[in-house]
């Protein structure tokens, strides 16, 4: 039996971050809105659940940063990156606590623990919530939208003047407009558990980059008391071309960490290991229709070098919600009209994004991986001794405020550097008995090229797709960095 609900301004389906924050802001702007979610709080969510300092600004300004203080999480102030099984950095986040205000650390929080929280949060706001109510199909347009929903044995519609897609990957609401993304190239798959038995309790989060999981990474997040969440992703055009297999890549990974750190001897898993994919900013749609949105996982808000999604997520629902407001006082629902959705999202995050898709666009030719370790690992090394360096280049990878202009030329003005001592330092290694880093320089030359003719004549056709694709993004990537004035998301939406 169908029964129909009363109507809403708003609805919104999925309560994970981006769906409970955006509820919360819109109640608080007086708009109708209501949640939907297809589980019941508290529940387990695959995810890596750090939240960096950008997301922590959010959630103060939401006052739920007090309740997780109450929890004392253990601040992450500190990293290490190993290559291929040996560290080449250890030390203080650099680009951590140069912004006053945000906090100078990341905490690590159980998506059960974060998602029950946000949500409670918009219900005491003046959203209207349901949990369990799993959706099964969206009609949406200009002049209203339907959401069908099976509410334990009941089927239930919910009416409204506009729906919103926060229901992850998978959106529901994404597919019934034709908007779901599903280009390899933006989507990555992972693996993660928690495990019990670190040692000691410091805040350092890991992450090794090795050549079984090029292009992408292992890490590990340590929590009080000795419990980490640790997993792997890797991107899903090179798990299809490599015929790898991540559940494989898991298994190993878990037993390097315990064997390569000497604080994981001891881990011991808490549970079975759960999958899941993430799709990045580099496959972002417009993500507006006739009647509605996309926001978090939903729309593709997800870093494509680290696949950090909550703060990105929290930060698209706080951008639709002005445009929703205005929808709604308005009346316009149509598509013309949410377009601004899309500009202003591209504002806010193109000009740190695009530039880190470059990057990531760079680095998916696996025939380049053995160099690009050397030189990941290279440019560790110079980390470590440089901070300039580290607060500037390391960016690319979660840095809080990225700016292309510094980031090449921090990398180009090393790389000379590395040239015009390459020989000195090769006759100092002559001197001391060391490996001469001349004879390493023409390795590395030789790899390059070895892959590049190993990427030709494996696969032709891919080959020149992904030169081309490198090419469109790098022209779109250097428009954005002559129009842009820095990076937004420094600034904040809160």
């Amino acid at each position: 039996m169908k029964h129909s609900k009363d109507s809403y301004d708003v609805i919104v389906v999925g309560a994970g971050p981006a769906g409970s924050v955006l509820g919360w802001e819109l109640a608080r702007r007086g708009v109708s809105v209501l949640l939907l979610e297809a589980s019941r709080f508290p529940r387990e969510k695959v995810c890596g659940d750090y939240i960096e300092p950008r997301g922590l600004r959010v959630l103060e300004a939401m006052g739920c940063l007090k309740q997780l203080d109450q929890r004392s999480p253990l601040p992450i102030t500190h990293s290490a990156t190993f290559v291929d099984s040996e560290c080449h950095y250890r030390g203080q986040i650099p680009f951590y606590g140069l912004l006053k205000d945000l906090p100078p650390h990341g905490y690590i929080v159980p998506r059960e623990q974060l998602d029950q929280l946000l949500f409670q949060t918009a219900a005491n706001a003046g959203a209207n919530v349901r949990e369990e109510s799993v959706v099964r199909s969206v009609s949406a347009g200009s002049n209203g939208v339907e959401v069908e929903t099976r509410c334990g044995k009941r089927r239930v519609v919910f009416k409204g003047r506009l729906v919103v897609g926060a229901d992850g990957v998978n959106s529901v609401v994404a597919r019934s407009v034709d908007l779901l993304a599903n280009d390899p190239r933006h989507i990555a798959l992972s693996q993660r558990a928690y495990a019990e038995g670190l040692a000691g309790d410091f805040g350092e989060a890991v992450f090794y980059f090795e050549k079984d999981l090029f292009p992408g990474y292992g890490w590990m997040f340590p929590m009080r008391g000795g419990t980490v969440n640790f997993g792997v992703g890797i991107l899903a055009e090179s798990a299809r071309r490599l015929n790898v297999k991540v559940p494989s890549l898991f298994k190993t990974f878990f037993e390097k960490l315990r064997r390569t750190h000497h604080r994981c001897e001891q881990l011991k898993l808490c549970r079975p290991p759960i999958g899941g994919i993430v799709k990045t900013y580099g496959g972002a749609g417009p993500n507006y229709f006739d009647g509605g949105l996309l926001i978090g996982d939903a729309g593709s808000f997800v870093d494509p070098m680290t696949g950090e999604g909550i703060t990105p997520a929290i930060e698209s629902a706080l951008i639709a919600a002005p445009v929703i407001e205005k929808a709604v006082a308005s009346g316009r629902f149509d598509a013309d009209f949410l377009s601004l959705y899309e500009k202003e999202f591209r504002r806010y995050f193109d000009a740190s994004m695009v530039f880190v898709d470059f990057c990531a666009a760079v680095m998916r030719n696996c025939h380049f991986r053995e160099p690009w370790l050397r030189a990941v690992a290279r440019g560790c090394e110079i980390a470590q001794q440089d901070h300039e360096f580290a607060r500037t280049a390391g960016a690319c990878f979660g840095g809080l405020e990225i700016n292309p202009y510094n980031v090449l030329g921090e990398m180009w003005q090393k790389t000379v550097s590395e040239l015009l001592n390459l020989f000195p330092r090769g006759l100092l290694s002559l001197v001391e008995n060391r490996p001469n880093p001349v004879l390493a320089a023409a390795r590395d030359w030789l790899a390059w090229q070895a892959g590049w003719w190993e990427s030709i004549t494996d696969d032709p056709v891919w080959h020149v797709n992904w030169q081309t694709d490198l090419q469109v993004k790098a022209i779109r990537a250097i428009s954005i960095m002559y129009e842009s004035k820095g990076d937004p998301r420094a600034r904040g939406l809160v």
